[in-house]
C-alpha cells in the first residue's frame, strides 16, 4: 500500500482560503505553505516545534503591532497565521506521529 502523504487534506484547506483572499494575500500564504511543508518534510518529527516557534512568531508580531499601532490584528486576517493553522489542520487529519506509521 502507498504511503500517504502527511499533507494530503492540505489542499482542501488551501482552496478555502485562496477563494476568499485577495491575491496578495494568496501570495504571502502560499510562500508560507511552501516554506513549513519543506521545513517539516525534512523531519516530521520535529513538526511540533516546527509549529510552535511559528506561532510565537506570529505572536510576537501581533504584540508589536498592538503596542506600536495601538490595534491587535486579528488571526483570520493573516495570511502567514492561516497558513500555520492549515498545516496544523492537515497535520491533525494524517497524524503522522502516531504509532505505527
Amino acid at each position: 500500500m502507498a504511503k500517504r502523504d502527511i499533507f494530503y487534506s492540505l489542499k482542501h484547506y488551501s482552496k478555502g482560503f485562496h477563494d476568499n483572499a485577495d491575491p496578495e494575500s494568496n501570495k504571502i500564504y502560499d510562500a508560507k505553505i511552501e516554506e513549513l511543508t519543506a521545513r517539516i518534510r525534512e523531519d516530521v518529527t520535529k513538526a511540533p516545534e516546527i509549529i510552535a516557534d511559528e506561532y510565537r512568531k506570529s505572536e510576537i508580531e501581533r504584540y508589536r503591532l498592538a503596542f506600536t499601532k495601538g490595534r491587535m490584528p486579528m488571526y483570520r486576517y493573516d495570511a502567514e497565521r492561516k497558513a500555520i493553522d492549515n498545516i496544523v489542520e492537515a497535520l491533525m487529519d494524517s497524524a503522522p506521529l502516531k504509532p505505527g506509521k
